[in-house]
């Protein structure tokens, strides 16, 4: 499963936001009588997305409860319908996560995504409020202003990938977690496994594969909810996941609540927040990959 590093907090307001520095101040060298560039440049801004809510509804018949008593009873359901909810909430969360919440991929009611977030303004002209190109970068431009780095690769190498990881990084910034399909795993796997070394020489047998990949010192790892045909490269310190500070938002119970003219209860578990990326730029995403 993918998760971020940091589980944020935001308390009330309509916007979760985050400040981002995209130009430089004026600034270099001079000389004895030399004069100072003292024009004002705008150099901050903020990224700004807004809560997103998520339910999982979970309904009891009344007449139930006669049947699940006591030391007779088969299983406590109210425990498994809490198991459940808790398993689906992580399946809405954990798919929409790579998705766009922009109506494309995904309702604009939907976490913003991903596949927005990493964009390099070819398919999504803005992000987190900003439009890309009023930070001085055309669509298209890879891993400047709010913009990540995107290339379509039909036919998987590995250079690809190095390209894509080189141009992610920055200075000590690097991607830290790539996440892919399991078959495109599989396909990364049969790349890396002819450099495989056999370094045990205590017995004769070879052992061959790996049951987790590190390259370049990134952890490869399958995500089931991944879309097909992406490959994600992350820079997790600069993924926030924010969560109301409404406990009955923080994945929390509504409590049951009997419906109108029945003896029946309901009760939903809930989420508030959004997925908020303040460097696309140190990110890469892959699309396309089939083979």
């Amino acid at each position: 499963r993918l998760r971020t590093r940091h589980a944020e907090r935001f308390e009330g307001g309509t916007a979760i936001r985050h400040p981002i520095a995209f130009a430089e101040l004026n600034g270099g060298a001079f000389q004895r009588g030399g004069t100072f560039n003292i024009s004002y440049v705008q150099t901050d801004t903020a990224l700004t997305v807004v809560p997103k809510y998520y339910y999982v509804n979970i309904t009891l018949f009344g007449t139930d409860n006669v049947l699940a008593r006591g030391p007779d009873a088969a299983m406590n359901y109210v425990e498994s319908k809490m198991v459940n909810a808790s398993g689906k909430m992580a399946k809405l969360l954990g798919t929409d996560v790579f998705l766009d919440g922009t109506g494309v991929l995904s309702s604009p009611i939907q976490l913003d995504g991903m596949v927005q977030a990493l964009d390099n303004g070819s398919l999504y002209a803005a992000y987190g409020g900003i439009t890309r190109t009023d930070l001085g970068t055309a669509p298209g431009d890879n891993n400047a202003g709010i913009n990540g780095y995107v290339l379509n690769l039909p036919t998987f190498t590995m250079k690809g990938m190095e390209t894509a990881y080189g141009s992610a990084w920055f200075g000590n910034e690097n991607v830290d977690l790539i996440v892919t399909t399991q078959a495109i795993w599989n396909i990364i796997w049969t790349k890396i496994l002819p450099n495989q070394r056999f370094m045990e020489e205590s017995n004769d047998i070879a052992k061959i594969g790996f049951q987790s990949m590190r390259w370049m010192g990134a952890s490869i790892c399958v995500d089931q909810y991944c879309p097909a045909n992406y490959i994600f490269g992350l820079n997790t310190k600069y993924i926030q996941f924010w969560i109301s500070t409404l406990p009955k938002y923080q994945f929390g119970f509504t409590g049951f609540k009997e419906a109108q003219n029945s003896d029946d209860v309901a009760g939903q578990y809930l989420f508030g927040g959004n997925l908020l990326f303040p460097a696309p730029r140190l990110n890469f995403m892959l699309t396309g990959v089939v083979a």
